[in-house]
């Protein structure tokens, strides 16, 4: 039996204690680090679309990332000015209808003996708590969380206009960091996952474009009210890849039913249809440029980033995995088939 050498239990050790420490660091500072990995995200955004506009028009590239932005800007304040104030009136009457739907159904289950006496315990519970101290504790979370997301909206898009602006720079210094024989291959692994998060970021944008559109019109046509507010959040939650077409068809559903049984039907067909087009055809057409995620392990991902880090980890799930997809490829993968052909020759 082979004698270990000495030292070697040391830096088995060192490499756990080590992996440990990190693992740590990432917990408690993985807020700010998601925050740092969606400017990147929004910045590999604006930079491949700069550097499409500078192929086809005579600019250079700083003034075509102004350009885009601007035309950004635009874009997204027509929406503000166009469609926010309508979504909003809608969100009231649409928060009314699924209170109202949830209460009904709540007063169907208090007719069994167990569920009312849950009920009964949870009343008994609630007036004993102190209503203006948490009505003063919610107010205060509420500006405190108002703060907080135009905080990080602010550090979001420093992030990514700078990044977007030189992204060479910051490339180069990360790159200095490291060993010179690995550079080459860890700048071809950056280039590749770049480029990777560029056409999920466009494929994302494409399927909550089309999905948000389809699903407003088709509310429209069926007679569902609020069909814009719906179509809306359907399009937000669509960036979350899977989760989030599911989370935004419940209010779709509840808002149907309680409309009737038979709109709850019909949108039910509607909605399941639109799902698997865009599940059977958007998201292989998104994969094919970008790269192919195994659906099970990606939704398991979002629930452990969701547990983890809260709703910025579910949002990041998707982008993060392509990232790990992508490296591990091309650092690991790639590497160990080198090693194996020339080891074969």
């Amino acid at each position: 039996m082979a004698e270990m050498a000495p030292g070697q239990p040391w830096k088995r050790t060192d490499i756990i204690l080590l992996v440990a420490l990190l693992g740590v660091v990432v917990w408690i500072t993985g807020d700010v680090l998601l925050l740092v990995f969606a400017g990147i995200l929004l910045a590999i955004g604006l930079h491949g679309l700069a550097a499409s506009l500078v192929r086809y028009a005579p600019l250079s590239r700083g003034w075509a990332l102004s350009v885009v932005c601007a035309v950004l800007a635009v874009l997204l304040s027509v929406v503000v000015w166009s469609v926010v104030p309508q979504v909003l009136g809608q969100l009231d009457d649409l928060w009314e209808r699924m209170t109202a739907f949830v209460v009904q159904l709540l007063e169907t289950l208090e007719r069994s003996e167990w569920a009312s006496s849950l009920a009964s315990e949870s009343q008994d519970q609630g007036q004993m708590a102190d209503a203006a101290g948490a009505a003063v504790r919610q107010a205060a979370w509420a500006g405190l969380a108002v703060i907080g997301a135009l905080g990080s909206a602010i550090v979001l898009l420093a992030i990514a206009l700078f990044g977007a602006a030189r992204p060479s720079l910051y490339c180069n210094v990360f790159l200095a960091l490291l060993p010179a024989a690995q550079r080459p291959k860890l700048a071809g692994a950056l280039e590749e996952t770049a480029r990777a998060l560029r056409w999920w970021f466009l494929g994302q944008l494409v399927s909550m474009l089309l999905l948000g559109v389809s699903v407003s019109l088709g509310l429209m046509i069926i007679g569902v009210d609020l069909w814009l507010s719906l179509g809306v959040l359907t399009a937000v939650l669509t960036f979350i890849p899977y989760l989030g077409p599911v989370i935004a068809g419940i209010p779709i559903l509840i808002i149907a039913f309680a409309e009737g049984y038979q709109t709850g039907l019909i949108v039910l067909v509607f909605y399941l249809i639109i799902q698997n087009v865009e599940g059977n055809v958007l998201v292989p057409m998104i994969q094919q440029k970008a790269v192919n995620l195994a659906p099970a392990l990606l939704i398991a991902g979002q629930v452990l980033m969701g547990t983890l880090f809260g709703s910025l980890g579910l949002i990041m799930a998707a982008p993060l995995a392509v990232v790990i997809m992508v490296l591990v490829k091309k650092l690991y993968l790639e590497g160990r088939a080198e090693e194996t052909y020339s080891e074969d020759h």
